[in-house]
C-alpha cells in the first residue's frame, strides 16, 4: 500500500526505480503518467549516451586496431629491409669472393700461358708486369724488363717508337704486328705475332701486349708449301693420269698432262666434264652408280677397264678412285694407270707358262721313261750278271780244269769287274726306288759296332793293295740302335770305298764310333782319310745325283756318281743327317748321325727327313 502523499512523510517523491521527482511542494501534484514519459525520456538519453560511448570505444578500437596493422607494417618493412640488407652484404661478399677468384684465375692463367704476356701502364706505356712464358722466350729476366718500355727492350727495337704506338693504343685502343722478327738476349731469331690493347682493370685503364712465337707456324707453313709444291710436281709429272672430281657434281676440275695424253683432250676440253663424257665410263647411268658407290665406300677400283679416246684409240687401264678432305671440304681422286702393256705381258707370260707346263709335262713324262728304263735295263743286266760272275767263281775254284796263273790273274780281273758292276746297278736301282718312294728301311736293333767291323773286313784288301792303313775307334759304352743293317753297311762301304780311293799311298783311313756331341739322343760315326781333300767349289755338290769328285787333272773317279746321294738318302730315311768337312792337300771327314731310338710316323715307317743340313758352315 501506498503510504500516502509527500506532505506526510516529507521526503521527495520517487519513481520505482528510486528516480527522485518533484516534490509535491515545488510542483503540482504528482501526475503518473508525465513521470512515466519523464523516465522514458530519461532512459533515451542514457541510451544515446551509451551508444554515443560505444561508438567512440569502437572508434578507439578501430584505431587501435589500424595502429597496430601499421605497427605490423612497419615491422614487416623493417625485416625487409633487414633481409635486403643481409642480401646486399652477401652479394657484396660475393663479389669480393668473385674478384678474388676472377684475380686468382687471371693470375694462374698469366702465370700458364704458353704466349707472352705484358701489362703496360696506359699514361706512360711503362711495363708494370711480365708473365714467366715470355722471361724465358726473351732471355731476359723479370727484373730487367719491369719498368722500361717495349722499345727499350732491345727485341723490340725494330717496333715503331714508344710514344707512336701508345699514341695509337690510347686512340684506337688495339695495335697489332704480325710475322714481327725478334733477336732474343741468346742470340735466337724467331718470328712472333705482336697484339697490343686497352682494358678496364678496376678504377684504371691498362695496356696489355700478347706476344706469340710464330716460328714453328712459319716452319709447318713453309713444310705445307713446299708439301704442295712437290704434290703439283707429282701430278704434272707423273705417269699415271690423274684427275680431280667435284663430289657434288661429278665434274672435272683438274687433270694432269699425263690424263690429256692419254685421252687425247687438252686440259681444258677435260675441264667440267663428266667421266662418261671422256669415255672412261660406258654411260650417265654407269657414272652415277660408281659415285653412290664411292660415296658409300669412299673407295672404288676397277680392272681391266676399257678406254677408248678421242682419236678412237683402245687401251686397258686400271681405274682407282677415293675421297679425302682438302682444306674442310670433300675431293674425289681418281687414278688412271695405262695397263695394256702390261696385259700384252701377262698374255705372253701366260702362253710362256702354258708352254711351260707342257714342258714340265713332257719332261715328267719323260724321266718317268728314263726311269722305267733304269730300272728295266738294271734288272735285265743283273741277272745275266749274276750268272756271269758265279760261272767265274766255279772256273776260278778249278771245277772246269786247272788254269795257269795268268788264266787265273785274267779272271780274278773279269770277277772283280763284275762284282763293281753290280754295285753299279744297284745303285741305279736303289735310285730309281727313291724316285717311285718304294726305297725303304727295315729298322731292328744292330750294334753298329759289329757292321763296322765286317766293313773294315771287306775293305781291308782294297787297303792293303794300296798300303793305307785302316783303323777304328769305337765307343764300347754305346748300346744297340734302331737301324737297317744292310743300309749301314752300304753307307759305310760306300764312305770307306771314297776315303781310299783320294788317299795317296802310305796314308790312313779311320772310323770312328761314338755318341753325337751336340745330342746325346743320337749316335755319329765319322771316316775320315788324310787324302787329297776337296775343293770348296765341290763340296755344296757332292750329295747331288751323279756328281763325281773331280781330282787335280778335272779328270773323274770311275763310277756312276751316285754314291754319296743314296748316302744321304738313306741317312735321311733313318731320321738322320750327314755332312763333310774337308781341307785340300790334308784330308776329307765325312759323319753322319742317326738317332738311338727308331723316328716312326703314323705308319709304323720312319720319319722322313728330306733336307739335308752340313754343319761345316
Amino acid at each position: 500500500m501506498r503510504k500516502g502523499s509527500g506532505e506526510e512523510t516529507g521526503e521527495p517523491n520517487t519513481d520505482p526505480k528510486g528516480i527522485v521527482l518533484e516534490s509535491a511542494s515545488q510542483s503540482e501534484p504528482w501526475d503518473p503518467v508525465r513521470g512515466h514519459h519523464a523516465r522514458i525520456d530519461q532512459a533515451e538519453t542514457r541510451t544515446e549516451q551509451a551508444e554515443a560511448r560505444t561508438e567512440q570505444a569502437n572508434t578507439r578500437t578501430e584505431q587501435a586496431e589500424t595502429r597496430t596493422e601499421q605497427a605490423n607494417t612497419r615491422t614487416e618493412q623493417a625485416e625487409i629491409r633487414t633481409k635486403q640488407a643481409n642480401t646486399r652484404t652477401e652479394q657484396a661478399e660475393n663479389i669480393e669472393q668473385g674478384i678474388r677468384t676472377s684475380e686468382l684465375n687471371y693470375r694462374r692463367l698469366f702465370e700458364a700461358a704458353k704466349d707472352g704476356i705484358l701489362i703496360l701502364d696506359v699514361d706512360t706505356g711503362r711495363i708494370s708486369d711480365v708473365n714467366p712464358f715470355l722471361v724465358e722466350l726473351l732471355g731476359s729476366s723479370h727484373s730487367e724488363m719491369v719498368g722500361k718500355t717495349v722499345g727499350e727492350l732491345s727485341p723490340f727495337k725494330d717496333i715503331e717508337s714508344n710514344k707512336v704506338m701508345l699514341g695509337r693504343l690510347q686512340k684506337d685502343e688495339y695495335v697489332r704486328y704480325e710475322d714481327l722478327p725478334l733477336e732474343t738476349k741468346d742470340g735466337r731469331h724467331i718470328d712472333v705475332e705482336f697484339v697490343s690493347n686497352v682494358y678496364q682493370a678496376g678504377d684504371k685503364k691498362v695496356i696489355q701486349c700478347n706476344i706469340r712465337d710464330m716460328t714453328a707456324r712459319k716452319r709447318a707453313e713453309e713444310a705445307l708449301r713446299s708439301s704442295e709444291t712437290r704434290y703439283r710436281r707429282l701430278f704434272e709429272t707423273a705417269q699415271d693420269g690423274i684427275l680431280i672430281l667435284d663430289p657434288n657434281t661429278r665434274k672435272i676440275t683438274d687433270a694432269n698432262p699425263f690424263m690429256s695424253k692419254l685421252l687425247g683432250y687438252p686440259r681444258d676440253e677435260l675441264l667440267g666434264k663428266e667421266l662418261w663424257q671422256i669415255g672412261l665410263l660406258k654411260d650417265e647411268d654407269a657414272s652415277r652408280s660408281a659415285f653412290r658407290e664411292l660415296q658409300e665406300k669412299h673407295f672404288i677400283r676397277y680392272e681391266n677397264l676399257p678406254l677408248q679416246n678421242k682419236t678412237g684409240e683402245r687401251h686397258e687401264v686400271e681405274f682407282v678412285s677415293n675421297v679425302y678432305d682438302e682444306d674442310g671440304r670433300k675431293v674425289i681422286q681418281c687414278n688412271i694407270r695405262n695397263i695394256t702393256e702390261r696385259k700384252r705381258a701377262e698374255e705372253k707370260m701366260h702362253d710362256i707358262q702354258a708352254q711351260l707346263e707342257q714342258t714340265n709335262r713332257d719332261l715328267t713324262q719323260r724321266s718317268e721313261e728314263i726311269q722305267y728304263f733304269y730300272h728295266t735295263l738294271s734288272h735285265e743286266l743283273k741277272t745275266p750278271l749274276t750268272s756271269a760272275r758265279e760261272f767265274v767263281s766255279i772256273v776260278m775254284d778249278g771245277l772246269a780244269g786247272e788254269l795257269n796263273a795268268t788264266q787265273l790273274n785274267y779272271l780274278r780281273i773279269a770277277k772283280q769287274s763284275c762284282t763293281e758292276l753290280a754295285v753299279y746297278i744297284n745303285d741305279l736301282l736303289d735310285a730309281t726306288r727313291l724316285d717311285t718312294g718304294k726305297l725303304h728301311v727295315e729298322l731292328k736293333a744292330v750294334s753298329l759296332a759289329a757292321i763296322i767291323h765286317r766293313a773294315i773286313a771287306i775293305m781291308e784288301p782294297v787297303a792293303a793293295g794300296k798300303k793305307i792303313r785302316l783303323s777304328e775307334e769305337l765307343d764300347t759304352d754305346l748300346v744297340n740302335v734302331m737301324a737297317d743293317e744292310s743300309r749301314i753297311m752300304q753307307i759305310l762301304t760306300n764312305l770307306l770305298n771314297n776315303a781310299l780311293k783320294f788317299t795317296f799311298e802310305g796314308g790312313e783311313v779311320a772310323v770312328k764310333l761314338g755318341q753325337d756331341p751336340e745330342n746325346s739322343e743320337y749316335t755319329q760315326i765319322s771316316v775320315t782319310d788324310t787324302g787329297c781333300g776337296i775343293p770348296k767349289d765341290q763340296i755344296d755338290n757332292l750329295f747331288h745325283r751323279f756328281y763325281q769328285i773331280k781330282k787335280g787333272d778335272a779328270t773323274p773317279e770311275k763310277g756312276v756318281g751316285l754314291g754319296l746321294y743314296l748316302c744321304r738318302e738313306m741317312v735321311l730315311l733313318h731320321g738322320g743327317n750327314i755332312w763333310v768337312e774337308s781341307a785340300l792337300g790334308r784330308g776329307s771327314t765325312f759323319s753322319f748321325t742317326i738317332p738311338k731310338q727308331a723316328v716312326i710316323n703314323g705308319s709304323d715307317h720312319p720319319l722322313p727327313i728330306h733336307t739335308a743340313q752340313r754343319r761345316n758352315q
